[in-house]
């Protein structure tokens, strides 16, 4: 991505201002603060807008991802060219679904694979179209069944990838799923931390404030 970038979404925009290419923003909140929303309508904008997401989903599967986004007439599906999807739950329930096209299937337990599929997408990605826009939701996922340490190493590699091919990314991370310590140290890998409560929108940039009118 060579040039600045907006998401889309009015109400972030007008607390984020222009990114950068690099950026890697962290989103946090409570449960049901609206998160996922938010990060489905920044994937489904930056699509619309003709870049290509990768995105990982760890908290829902792709099948309801594409029911999630029908929902608020968002229909990523039209967009299958320019959408990479790594789906990390749908193999729980047994057995594990094959590749297919731009959606490619790993494991929450196994990091190792889930980063090796993330080199590939963000270098596929950044050799085919120069720009890329990525959703990680969410991290407190992928804290449920790894160790702390280990998931901080994923985020670090994963934030790397998406810097070395110039994108954007948005992480999702739910509060009080991790200990007090790994949640003080979370928001210090990334670029920007946004924080939903439910009613007021507000980040953190470069240690400037700013909340959603």
């Amino acid at each position: 991505m060579s040039e600045n970038y907006s998401t889309g979404i009015a109400g972030l925009d007008a607390i984020l201002g222009e990114l950068e290419p690099g950026s890697i923003m962290l989103l946090t909140g409570p449960p049901k603060a609206g998160k996922t929303v938010l990060a489905t309508e920044f994937t489904y904008r930056a699509l619309q807008a003709g870049n290509p997401c990768l995105f990982i989903a760890a908290e829902y599967g792709y099948r309801d991802l594409q029911r999630n986004t029908m929902a608020f007439n968002w229909f990523i599906q039209s967009f299958a060219d320019k959408l990479h999807v790594i789906d990390l739950p749908t193999g729980l329930a047994g057995g594990r679904p094959q590749d297919s096209g731009n959606v490619r299937y790993s494991a929450l337990q196994n990091t190792t694979d889930l980063m090796v599929k993330v080199g590939i997408s963000t270098r596929s990605l950044y050799l085919e179209e120069g720009t890329m826009v990525s959703v990680f939701d969410s991290a407190s996922i992928l804290l449920a069944f790894n160790p702390p340490k280990l998931v901080m190493r994923v985020l670090k590699a994963y934030n790397d990838r998406v810097r070395e091919a110039g994108g954007i990314a948005l992480v999702v991370y739910t509060e009080g799923v991790a200990e007090k310590d790994i949640e003080d140290e979370i928001p210090g890998l990334f670029d920007v931390h946004i924080h939903m409560d439910g009613s007021v929108m507000s980040a953190v940039r470069g240690g400037e404030g700013m909340e959603a009118p």
